[in-house]
């Protein structure tokens, strides 16, 4: 009857340690995932410079700030103020989204987020920025 017991006990001990390791896994997952959710997260500022367009309907070079929360990104520069379109960047940082206006009218943005630096290429027609921002 002893050794039943301790049989027991054992599985019992065993069976713990498996289920504290698969839930400290889960966890490690779950916070690394949440961790690069919100890498991006905080306030840029920098330029927008003309690519592509009429230097006369477009600006030649500006200032844009941007603020990244989850996956959403807001940009303001002096035609739009608090623009916010959606932000779901690959795990490379590189991120791409049209936007349809209304009137059929597409605005693209491409980039890439490099550290605390965000470079994209905004098609705003008939104007095209490239824009490079910084994490304050």
């Amino acid at each position: 009857m002893v050794e039943k017991r301790k049989l027991v006990s054992r599985w019992q001990s065993e069976h713990h340690l498996i289920v504290l390791g698969i839930c400290g896994m889960f966890c490690l997952v779950a916070g690394s995932a949440l961790g690069a959710e919100n890498a991006f997260d905080g306030d840029y500022t920098g330029t927008r410079t003309l690519t592509k367009g009429d230097a006369s309907l477009c600006p030649a070079k500006e200032d844009v700030s941007v603020d990244i929360q989850g996956h959403t990104l807001t940009f303001s520069h002096s035609t739009l103020k608090d623009y916010t379109v959606a932000f779901d960047p690959d795990s490379d940082g590189s991120f791409g989204e049209v936007i349809m206006e209304d009137g059929g009218r597409q605005i693209a943005i491409q980039g890439r987020m490099v550290g605390n630096v965000l470079d994209a290429d905004v098609d705003n027609p008939p104007c095209e920025h490239h824009w490079h921002v910084k994490k304050k």
